[in-house]
């Protein structure tokens, strides 16, 4: 091989070595940012010059050097946690679709108001006091999806993902326990959670922000809520009593109900039996009145008939029962319908 082939190569060799130290590749799924001497390069009126976007780049070799940032969107996980929550709910967080929709976040609103009294949403909300309080703990597991959208400042700030999800961690719990202070279990098991999560993801942004960190969390969730085991052991015995007493309670809603038919079925009973009784002895005393008319009136038509027609039946009433008995004188007047009238009076036994 001829010496200028040979430096054609080496010339060749040099050219290649020195694209690939000035020329940097940027993947569509990473950012990247240009450190000469440890200073970004771009333009400081745009901040948006100091991020490289996906595609092919140049750099100085040996003088600059290429920090590379995910685009893509990064997960935290800190481990469970013991907080304390409230045992009955000093604020609540509501969000409503529209207003999801034009991204307002929630803000904390008192829970109960007094009835026919105006809630100005500006005034501040008041604590209660130490005393109406009772915090119960539980065991929160949260998690927080957040996205790098200022490179350069995360630089500064963070460097790594790793210093990131540390002090995300950190952040997310003190957010997770700030607002959970403030909700009951209830609440966090309803649909109120939806609110809860919000309020987390609204005051980590906060700090984020106020700490200039170059991350935006885009999402915060709860994915479990568990009581502790003595807590757990305490509220099913709580739960126990409770329903018992309920259904104590119950029970003697319906004695008293069953007592209160009862009376009012006694009360109607005796008021129909007194009524019927009532009206019974009234057509028993007006057939009692026709019948004496009836009577007197058959009495004035023939009088011996009618006398005749009532010792008949005073006959067959007495004399029905063979057993019966009568002492009386031949002479009396009981029987001076057996006396012969064609021969005068019946002669003495």
């Amino acid at each position: 091989m001829s010496k200028t082939s040979i430096a054609l190569l080496l010339v060749l060799a040099a050219v290649l070595i020195g694209a690939s130290q000035s020329l940097f590749i940027v993947d569509q799924r990473e950012q990247a940012v240009v450190l000469q001497l440890g200073q970004p390069i771009g333009n400081p009126n745009d901040l948006s010059t100091f991020t490289k976007g996906p595609g092919l780049h140049f750099k100085i070799p040996l003088v600059q050097e290429v920090r590379y940032f995910d685009r893509r969107i990064l997960s935290v996980d800190p481990p469970p946690e013991q907080v304390v929550i409230a045992s009955s709910s000093l604020q609540h967080y509501k969000l409503t679709p529209a207003q999801k929709a034009e991204g307002i976040e929630p803000e904390p609103t008192p829970l109960e108001a007094i009835p026919g009294e105006t809630i100005d949403p500006g005034a501040p909300v008041e604590a209660p006091e130490i005393q109406n309080v009772s915090g119960e703990p539980i065991i929160a597991d949260t998690f927080a999806r957040y996205k790098i959208n200022d490179p350069l400042q995360f630089l500064k700030t963070l460097r790594t993902t790793a210093n990131a999800d540390q002090r995300l961690e950190s952040i997310l719990n003190d957010a997770t326990r700030g607002v959970l202070g403030s909700v009951t279990l209830q609440a966090l098991l309803s649909s109120e959670r939806e609110a809860i999560m919000e309020e987390i993801k609204r005051r980590v942004n906060l700090k984020i922000t106020q700490d200039s960190l170059g991350i935006e969390i885009v999402d915060v969730r709860i994915v479990r809520a568990d009581l502790t085991a003595d807590l757990r052991t305490s509220t099913v015995r709580r739960m126990i009593s409770d329903l018992k007493e309920r259904a104590t309670e119950t029970r003697a809603k319906g004695e008293q109900r069953a007592l209160e038919i009862r009376s009012t079925a006694e009360k109607d009973r005796t008021v129909l039996l007194a009524e019927a009784s009532r009206d019974a002895q009234m057509v028993k005393g007006q057939g009692d009145k026709d019948a004496i008319k009836i009577y007197a009136d058959a009495f004035n038509k023939d009088k011996d008939f009618y006398g005749f027609m009532r010792s008949m039946e005073a006959y067959r009433t007495t004399l029905a029962d063979p057993e019966t008995r009568l002492i009386l004188s031949p002479g009396s007047d009981f029987f001076r319908y057996f006396q012969d009238h064609t021969s005068g009076p019946a002669s003495s036994p």
